[in-house]
């Protein structure tokens, strides 16, 4: 592990209060255009802190000494949640805001500034402290873009976006990303911008494991109940490539599911009855969308349902299951 800094020496507009995080591992081309794009903000963030694992990418980080005020750290360390915790220890203290990316996005040129006025225009507007700020990602939830039938499978076992931003209370966190103008949220994915103070504790209370799905609910959820969160359409960041999904790879979908028991069992006001009638839903959801034997799918998720009903008893028994994935 070590810590390399690179302290931009080009003259040009910074913003004294934003920090950028981005955890990454073995893609040093994604990481290029993702650094590419914040050379190019409209406004120039204050620090950059990459935390990489797998293959040393510093040559990459190199290329923009003269325009970014980067911290990259090395380590053996994976996961991104994992990587996020090391990151948020080598934010400077005095930003007021840390925007967490993923390394297989781009930003657009205003995104920082627009997430930043559409924040202070909120507070103005409101009175109330904004804390989060999601970024526009293009809309990839699943079932917006399904037939009929499978629209009302959502109706049916509560996974619909019928509130956008919402989490209910079998713990699914509905979209926000087809609105149209700047809306509250309950919680914010990863592609989000933090006030500073938040990040501190980033991950304290997350189990360390391998992958750890649902990581943004987990953190964003509770910080909803503290102040203001809001999604700014405008704020525009991209995918690189077309997004891709493995939701119907049955480990991906059973660790979500574990991990959102998880989150069900560890907030009040949530209910395991709803989020156990859910996970039906979401089964026979996967079934249909696997491009492996339905049958499979459907007779796996079925004993997978059986084990979260026993899980569902003990708060410890999740909690080991999920160190032990």
């Amino acid at each position: 592990m070590y810590i390399l800094v690179m302290t931009a020496t080009e003259s040009h507009q910074i913003s004294r209060g934003v920090g950028i995080l981005i955890p990454t591992r073995n893609r040093p081309d994604k990481v290029l255009k993702l650094l590419d794009s914040l050379a190019g903000s409209s406004v120039k963030p204050t620090q950059v802190v990459i935390v990489s694992s797998g293959s040393d990418i510093s040559h990459v980080v190199s290329e923009f000494v003269s325009k970014l005020t980067i911290r990259y750290l090395h380590t053996d360390v994976s996961g991104q949640a994992n990587q996020k915790k090391l990151g948020c220890r080598l934010l400077d203290e005095d930003l007021e805001w840390v925007v967490f990316l993923d390394d297989d996005l781009v930003v657009s040129t205003s995104c920082i500034q627009t997430a930043i006025q559409e924040a202070e225009s909120f507070e103005n507007d409101s009175k109330l402290r904004v804390l989060g700020v999601g970024l526009a990602l293009p809309p990839t939830t699943r079932v917006t873009k399904e037939n009929g039938f499978t629209k009302l499978l959502g109706e049916i076992f509560g996974i619909s976006n019928s509130i956008p931003g919402a989490v209910f209370k079998n713990g699914h966190a509905a979209s926000y990303l087809e609105c149209k103008e700047v809306t509250s949220t309950q919680w914010l994915n990863g592609a989000s911008m933090w006030r500073r103070e938040l990040v501190t504790n980033y991950g304290k209370n997350l189990i360390s494991t391998k992958y750890a799905a649902c990581e943004d609910l987990i953190f964003s959820y509770p910080l909803n109940l503290k102040g203001k969160l809001i999604y700014v359409p405008a704020a525009r960041v991209d995918f690189q490539d077309d997004e891709l999904t493995n939701f119907e790879n049955f480990s991906v979908f059973k660790t979500a599911a574990l991990w959102r028991l998880y989150f069900v069992s560890t907030n009040p006001g949530f209910s395991l009855p709803f989020f156990l009638f859910t996970q039906l839903g979401r089964n026979l959801f996967g079934a249909f969308k696997t491009k492996e034997s339905p049958l499979k799918f459907f007779l796996n998720a079925s004993a997978l349902w059986v084990e979260l009903l026993y899980l569902s008893s003990r708060k410890s028994r999740i909690e080991n299951t999920l160190r032990n994935l």
